[in-house]
């Protein structure tokens, strides 16, 4: 098999801190430039989204568009094979054969990404895997991060919410070791994994005293058994104007988004100047447009 294979990226153990540098150092130049470089012409790109998103697929198909390069795009399994039985590995097999320079995949814990990557030579781009993790949101969230307070050494990260079941939060626990930075977590103990892997706080006032960034997760009721009180969740632990008020006039506000607005963060906080979670999307483009450049730089 083809060694491109060694490029896919499907968590952020594997990653080097030399790359996660370089891809930075690209999202700059790219940031800076007032043209993306062509560098894709008459490429294909595979984006399979075999669950809903509009934050990562948009900016997927918006970096491949300023790249030169076709998205071959699958979301859901309306229209497609899957409606009539076809297997989500073999759908990705079937499009793998039509040989595009990546994959770009969406899918829940169902389909195994890892034995999947073993047996293809085209590398795969985890855009969301289930629980186990999302590195290009984490990315993002840290070069935001890196944006706006210089760097992510020896910031403070507070993720508040559903984090037992949240792959963004299982990519910052991966990333936060490379990039030196702390991760806590603050919710309901419903909400919170059974064994956390860092520091936990009790209210939501000392964890925002102590970050330097906070972030707020989606409610996922639908993965809970109990329902949890939203007017409770909102009260303890939603993003209100009067919550943020423990939280320091040079820390951000990040929520990676879709946002139930007025249970997790209001929309009056979305007009705080420390609020970044429509730059967040904006790096979202710069980081997954420089993944795909080097990607393709690493493959020729």
């Amino acid at each position: 098999m083809s060694s491109r294979k060694n490029f896919s990226i499907l968590d952020l153990r594997s990653l080097e801190k030399t790359k996660i540098d370089f891809l930075f150092s690209i999202a700059d130049s790219v940031a800076a430039s007032k043209s993306a470089p062509i560098q894709g012409f008459g490429k294909t790109g595979a984006l399979l989204f075999f669950e809903a998103s509009t934050r990562t697929r948009m900016s997927f198909e918006t970096a491949c568009a300023r790249l030169g390069i076709h998205p071959l795009r699958l979301d859901g399994s309306a229209g497609s094979s899957l409606e009539k039985g076809e297997t989500l590995e073999d759908t990705v097999l079937n499009v793998e054969a039509m040989k595009p320079a990546f994959l770009v995949i969406r899918c829940g814990d169902d389909l195994d990404l890892k034995d999947l990557s073993e047996k293809i030579s085209t590398p795969i781009l985890n855009a969301g895997w289930g629980k186990k993790g999302h590195p290009t949101q984490a990315l993002l969230d840290a070069y935001t991060l890196r944006k706006h307070l210089g760097t992510c050494s020896g910031q403070k990260l507070l993720i508040v919410g559903d984090v037992r079941h949240s792959r963004v939060a299982a990519s910052h626990f991966e990333l936060a070791e490379k990039l030196g930075y702390e991760v806590a977590l603050c919710g309901p103990k419903e909400f919170l994994p059974a064994q956390p892997p860092c520091r936990v706080f009790a209210t939501l006032k000392e964890g925002l005293q102590w970050s330097t960034a906070t972030m707020a997760l989606r409610v996922q009721l639908e993965r809970h058994e109990n329902k949890y009180s939203l007017a409770d969740y909102r009260d303890q632990y939603g993003f209100t104007a009067k919550n943020l008020q423990s939280l320091s006039d040079q820390a951000l506000i990040m929520h990676p988004g879709p946002i139930n607005q007025g249970i997790e963060l209001d929309s009056d906080v979305l007009k705080d100047p420390r609020c970044k979670v429509l730059d967040q999307v904006s790096n979202g483009v710069l980081i997954r447009q420089s993944l795909i450049q080097m990607t393709l730089k690493e493959g020729e």
